[in-house]
């Protein structure tokens, strides 16, 4: 059945415009110094303070040429043949459900000052499809053995979980993609050969669900220190310091063991100590670098760095925080 529908000669449109386009923004950013990926990238700290559509944009930054490289062949390896075994919707569906999937997983459990990037959560996805599908056609891991494209499959899948496991790699990323592919993919086959039953839907329906609940709770972590700490500041630079002092009193009520988080907050804590004395030196902008700056909060500060006024901890001699939590 599937040797008749899979067309070799067929052009995959929606496979190659994926590619153009992750192709097209890493040689962009390459002219402009890393814009783009600063701009699209995703972090806890941006997308709680609001910026949610980076959830969206991670998904097309690469950090190097190297990057966007490796995913773009595997994305055109892996895209062409999903495309041309069930067309370009189910391929789309299965691109976007593992890229969404794999960037709630690990924006989920991640440091919030920790930016994630790049199409590997899709390209994983579609990975896991063709294993998906060569399962549902198969019926058992032994037999998918015996298909030399699978072995082949597998054996890189091997390579993969390595490379996954290396510093600066997202395994959740990439495990957050894999598996909604590995589901989706033997969904469409079994909907193509007519054998869906209820545990297939329920299955299908499932990954959706799960991928919602996971990028609503990685757009508004409630139970997170860095959520109220993100509102915190932003009630700040609107000059509403009451509803600041609420908010970073609750960030410190909340989980806070993320370095990220404990680095955000020491943020906050030194700026709203100070800015009430020092307007100049501790302005708007100074808030707002930890969104603004290309490096984002880092734990080593040098001298005459954004944030060298986190080491100095000098602060005027009255708290306006405890001041206000003094008061009936």
């Amino acid at each position: 059945m599937a040797i008749r529908r899979y067309n070799p000669g067929s052009k995959p449109p929606a496979t190659m415009a994926l590619v153009v386009i992750n192709v097209a923004i890493a040689l962009v950013d390459l002219f402009i110094s890393g814009y783009l990926k600063r701009l699209m990238w995703a972090r806890g700290i941006d997308i709680q303070y609001g910026e949610w559509w980076r959830i969206i944009t991670s998904g097309f930054a690469h950090g190097d040429l190297m990057h966007v490289g490796f995913n773009a062949y595997g994305i055109y390896l892996l895209g062409t043949i999903i495309e041309r075994l069930h067309g370009w919707k189910p391929m789309l569906i299965i691109y976007f459900a593992s890229m969404f999937g794999g960037t709630a997983l690990a924006m989920t459990f991640m440091d919030p000052a920790t930016p994630l990037l790049g199409a590997s959560g899709a390209a994983y996805g579609l990975f896991g499809a063709v294993l998906g599908f060569f399962y549902a056609k198969t019926g058992s891991f032994k037999a998918l053995l015996e298909i030399p494209f699978a072995r082949m499959l597998l054996i890189w899948l091997a390579f993969g979980v390595f490379m996954s496991l290396q510093p600066g790699v997202s395994m959740l990323g990439h495990l957050g993609g894999f598996i909604p592919g590995v589901i989706l993919g033997m969904f469409f086959e079994h909907r193509y050969a007519r054998q869906l039953d209820i545990y297939h839907k329920l299955a299908g329906g499932m990954v959706i669900v799960v991928i919602v609940l996971l990028t609503a709770f990685s757009v508004a972590p409630f139970t997170r220190g860095s959520w109220y700490a993100a509102r915190a500041m932003k009630a700040y630079e609107h000059d509403d310091l009451d509803k600041g002092d609420e908010l970073l009193s609750e960030a410190k009520r909340h989980k806070h063991s993320q370095e990220g988080t404990q680095l955000l907050l020491s943020h906050l804590e030194v700026w709203r100590r100070n800015q009430p004395f020092n307007s100049k030196e501790f302005s708007k902008s100074v808030l707002l670098w930890p969104l603004t700056h290309p490096d984002g909060i880092q734990e080593k500060q040098s001298e005459g760095s954004p944030y060298d006024f986190l080491m100095k901890r000098e602060t005027a001699t009255s708290d306006p925080l405890e001041s206000t939590e003094d008061e009936p």
